[in-house]
């Protein structure tokens, strides 16, 4: 049985990082793909036969994760699956199909003002940040009920991780 599960992640950005390098990086789909500490393989493909309409003008790729199912690496597996990358103006959205029935959209983007820009009106439960820009991710999964937990579990570390990258590299080329 399937289940549909929401998140959104909120990660602040240092101060000393602009607009651009951050779209940058979300515009590079093969940086956003690099930067995530679980994909050990990536191939450019044509858009795959499962591919709804409106995904059909998306750049898509076979990525492959290596997974760890148990702490220490003592279980892993290769799981390759196809993902669609779509740029927005203040980001990135994507839409991953794996194994086991794992439907995956996320949406990142890029919000917050800086320094003599207007404030960003607040949006209650979130948690952003009042003043700097921030990434905000959006996750619907949809997978089965009994993976559920360690599937949004391996995504957060993962996607964390990215996020941590990504600053690093930012500030690097600010």
């Amino acid at each position: 049985m399937s289940k549909r599960t929401l998140f959104t992640t909120i990660s602040p950005l240092p101060p000393n990082i602009t607009r651009d390098v951050v779209l940058n990086f979300l515009h590079d789909h093969l940086e956003m793909i690099d930067l995530n500490p679980l994909v050990i393989e990536r191939h450019p493909i044509k858009p795959p036969p499962h591919a709804p309409p409106d995904e059909m003008d998306c750049v898509w790729y076979s990525l492959t994760d290596k997974i760890s199912y148990l702490p220490g690496g003592l279980m892993t597996s290769d799981v390759t699956y196809t993902c669609a990358f779509n740029d927005i103006p203040t980001g990135l959205q994507t839409h991953c199909y794996a194994p086991a029935g794992l439907n995956l959209r996320s949406r990142w983007t890029l919000n917050g003002s800086l320094p003599g820009e207007p404030v960003e009106p607040v949006e209650l439960g979130l948690g952003a940040p009042l003043t700097g820009l921030y990434l905000r991710e959006d996750v619907e999964m949809r997978c089965n009920m009994i993976m559920t937990g360690f599937v949004k579990k391996t995504l957060k570390k993962s996607h964390a991780a990215l996020v941590d990258r990504l600053k690093t590299k930012a500030q690097l080329a600010a």
